[in-house]
């Protein structure tokens, strides 16, 4: 009796030892991964304070501190054109998209119709086409639209929805009961009131998410914006002419130097939606 008494606590002690040794390698494995994501911004800041390119390879990462490169990117390129045309790109997509995915995510979970299943598997079809097979016949619809030039290819198909943010949506709304949608219906709600009162403030969490990914491709975008709309370029066309700008075509400082003001937006937007996304994962938990 004394003998399996004393057993226990061995073997609790062993499982406790156990388990501080596996938080101990990840905690190492998570701090060298950190370090090694990291590592690239760390090189890009120390690039973007030289002087020119040619000690940028010099070993030392700060012994330069040129903050001056900020002020003159913006007098080698139209760099504020490039954000405002990039932010009339995004703003108008991420917020009339989103709402119009919301609704499309909606009626693919919770409204049953005709033919759902088949319409939803096949607009995922549509994902996987790349975009080059498709880029000459949008090019094409575009100029007989007289659109090339302008931002509108860039704007208005983006209002339409976004595919992936669909089917995300879709899936976060499955584990959202049934019973909280009829109940609407029997006090008399329609389904875009149910949406807009119920649905769409329990989709916080997914929503904030998605429209951060959302937000991240559009801003980063260069293909399309090259193709459809080089008169009115939006601000990752505007960096990779810093080449065509410049004397020597290899600044780098300079482009870095542009890549770290471009990434400002993204970071706030980031910083906004993650507070959104814990408090709406602690608020809005439902179960059936």
């Amino acid at each position: 009796m004394t003998e399996s008494i004393n057993k226990k606590p061995k073997k609790y002690l062993l499982k406790k030892q156990r388990k501080l040794a596996v938080d101990i390698f990840s905690y190492i494995v998570l701090t060298l991964g950190s370090f090694a994501m990291i590592a690239p911004f760390v090189w890009m800041l120390s690039t973007a304070l030289k002087i020119d390119q040619f000690h940028i390879y010099s070993g030392k990462l700060f012994d330069q501190l040129y903050f001056s490169n900020f002020v003159k990117v913006f007098k080698t390129i139209p760099l504020l054109e490039g954000f405002k045309n990039s932010l009339i790109v995004a703003i108008p997509s991420i917020v009339i998209g989103t709402f119009v995915s919301g609704m499309a995510a909606y009626a693919f979970a919770k409204i049953k119709f005709k033919y759902k299943n088949s319409l939803f598997l096949l607009m995922l079809g549509v994902t996987m086409i790349p975009f080059p097979v498709i880029m000459i016949p949008q090019y094409y619809i575009f100029t007989r639209l007289n659109w090339i030039g302008t931002l509108l290819p860039l704007i208005i198909p983006k209002l339409f929805g976004n595919i992936m943010m669909i089917f995300f949506l879709r899936q976060y709304l499955q584990n959202i009961p049934d019973a909280l949608i009829e109940s609407a219906k029997i006090d008399g709600a329609n389904h875009f009131q149910i949406f807009l009162t119920i649905i769409l403030p329990l989709m916080g969490p997914a929503l904030a998410a998605q429209m951060i990914m959302w937000f991240m491709g559009i801003w980063n975008d260069y293909l399309a914006p090259y193709m459809f709309s080089s008169k009115t370029p939006t601000l990752p066309v505007v960096i990779a002419s810093l080449v065509s700008f410049t004397d020597t075509r290899t600044e780098t400082h300079l482009n870095m130097a542009a890549s770290i003001l471009s990434m400002i937006p993204v970071l706030v937007v980031y910083a906004i939606f993650q507070k959104r996304i814990i408090d709406s994962v602690i608020l809005s938990g439902m179960k059936e």
